[in-house]
């Protein structure tokens, strides 16, 4: 009798551990999606249960991509400790019919019928299971935000022919009725309760939206008054076609600080103190003190606000400030006590208008040459604002523009007439790319700009302006070089970000502008690359620019923290 023993390099044993892997014959998403599970097996030892069940696992992620029919070898190599995956991905598998049936009040609902028309699946695409998960969650996600709480599936079902290589999507739902919002109930008696009620956007018996509730909550969460703000609908006492609305809210103590701090090249470090009172009165007035120091700039201002409707958006606010400004590397210094009376209030289109009163004295000095001045400057401001993300925003606008003015005749050291806009824009694309606009522009109407306090002068430079250059270094200048400011501000941003990495994004950036008193000045341009690290408390920026347009071509650093927007 004889005993033959072979080897092979692909023979199992039992003491390998796999420590790497190999898949072939496949590429994009389908080696992506395989290598998602086969991934798990390293440090696995080999074995005929671990092949077989590598099969599973591959032949798994091939059908999530619609393809039925791989032929799949799943091998070792003990000298190299290697999974070897080879695929043959066979047919594919294409949607053949989509059949979509919406009974109960949703069906004449334009809204949800919108959503339901826009699932991602159409006739004639290869098979996705995770696409045909994604339609389903989202009728689902739909049939709650809009209040169908009483929704039904009679049939969600992917059916799949292996024979015609075919799928056939069926989506049947009765949504029943839609719910509308009921009455508020405030969990604890509290003095804000008219506040409380007049924020909500929504009335009694108006068809109910999940994203009312969200805004709601925050419109609650932006007063001063609350510490902590819980909003919810009480879907398990809904009762006769409505369902309650829950308000949970904890106040804020009768004084309650905020310590801060940031850095940005501009100004240095920052440092910054809040005192609020956010309950004075009956009617909710309160009282709020800021103090901000940095290396560059200081100011301190106590304001004192009277809602009239919303407490937020709707109010009287008159506050007094001190703001010292020394910038020493350009010789600049200016010192501004300053009152003001704000009327502030909310339009149709949710531009946030404010009318002001503001009174200025200012002392400032440009080089060796002190000047005072005295301002009463009535004007106009609106403002908007609308961003998605958070403190790291992926999507939104932002706009401002006021105009205001002072007379001679009206207690001002001077005539001027000034306005200014600015606009940012950001907006994400392929998921990873985004792309940030920004402009902002100024002019005065003035006889001589040095009659014009030096905190009403326009100046270009900065981290918020034109990197690669200093904060406020583009100006015009007097006979001596120095920097005085000019009538006219025009500035822009042109800024591509690719996201690499989960908290990581990389940045090119041009920017340009000028502060000019007759537009015969150069354009500065400064370009560069950097970096933005996202945090809970927005991004974390560091950029390297050149000054494209200096003599020197030198180069800046900046940092900064926080949101584009």
């Amino acid at each position: 009798m004889f005993i033959c023993f072979s080897y092979s390099q692909h023979a199992i044993s039992a003491s390998t551990v796999i420590k790497d892997y190999k898949i072939q014959g496949i590429s994009d998403d389908l080696e992506k999606n395989v290598e998602l599970y086969i991934k798990q097996l390293v440090d696995e030892k080999t074995s005929k249960a671990l092949r077989r069940h590598a099969k599973s696992q591959v032949e798994m992620s091939l059908k999530a991509l619609g393809y039925y029919k791989p032929i799949i070898k799943i091998s070792f190599d003990d000298a190299q400790q290697l999974l070897i995956v080879d695929v043959q991905r066979g047919p594919a598998t294409r949607i053949a019919d989509i059949n979509v049936t919406i009974t109960g009040a949703g069906k004449d609902d334009a809204e949800f019928m919108s959503a339901v028309n826009s699932i991602k699946i159409k006739q004639g695409d290869f098979l996705n299971h995770g696409k045909y998960e994604a339609a389903r969650k989202r009728i689902e996600s739909q049939l709650l935000d809009l209040g169908y709480f009483d929704a039904k599936w009679h049939e969600h079902k992917l059916a799949v022919s292996l024979k015609n290589n075919s799928a056939k999507v069926i989506f049947n739902v009765d949504t029943g009725p839609r719910y509308q919002f009921g009455d508020i109930t405030i969990g604890s008696e509290t003095p804000a309760e008219k506040y409380i009620r007049s924020l909500a956007e929504f009335k009694q018996g108006q068809p109910y939206k999940a994203t009312e509730i969200s805004d709601y909550n925050l419109a609650l969460s932006s007063t001063p008054y609350f510490a902590s703000v819980r909003v919810y609908a009480d879907i398990a006492k809904r009762k006769n076609n409505q369902v309650p609305v829950n308000v949970d809210v904890l106040h804020k103590p009768a004084n309650s600080y905020e310590v801060g701090g940031g850095y940005s090249t501009d100004l240095g470090p920052k440092v910054r103190f809040k005192w609020t009172k956010p309950w004075i009165t009956e009617d909710g007035h309160y009282l709020e003190s800021n103090l901000n120091v940095s290396e560059r700039q200081q100011d301190i201002s106590l304001g004192y606000t009277v809602p009239v409707d919303d407490p937020n958006d709707d109010l009287w606010r008159f506050s007094v400030g001190y703001k010292l400004e020394d910038e020493l590397t350009n010789d600049l210094y200016s010192r501004i006590f300053t009152g003001q009376l704000q009327r502030q209030w909310l339009t149709d289109d949710d531009w946030v208008r404010t009318a002001f009163l503001r009174r200025d004295y200012e002392t400032y000095r440009i080089g060796d040459e002190e000047q005072s001045a005295k301002m009463l400057m009535p004007g106009i401001s609106y403002a908007k604002k609308d961003t998605e993300g958070g403190t790291t925003p992926y999507e939104g606008y932002q706009w401002m523009m006021s105009v205001e003015f002072g007379l001679k005749d009206m207690m001002s050291s001077t005539n001027i007439l000034r306005l200014q806009l600015q606009n940012a824009w950001l907006t994400t694309f392929a998921d990873r790319h985004m792309l940030f606009l920004r402009a902002n522009l100024g002019a005065m109407l003035v006889d001589n700009i040095n009659d014009v306090p030096l905190s009403l002068r326009f100046y270009a430079g900065g981290d918020q302006s034109v990197r690669g250059f200093a904060y406020e270094s583009i100006s015009p200048e007097d006979e001596e070089g120095r920097l005085i400011g000019g009538k006219y501000l025009m500035s822009g941003t042109v800024e591509y970000n690719y996201q690499f990495a989960e908290h990581w994004r990389a940045a090119l950036f041009v920017d340009s502008g000028t502060a000019t008193n007759d537009f015969s000045d150069r354009v500065e341009v400064g370009a560069g690359f950097g970096f933005r690290y996202l945090t809970p408390v927005g991004p974390v920026r560091i950029d390297h620019a050149w000054g494209l347009t200096k003599e020197s071509k030198s180069t800046r650093l900046s940092i900064t923290i926080g949101p584009e927007i």
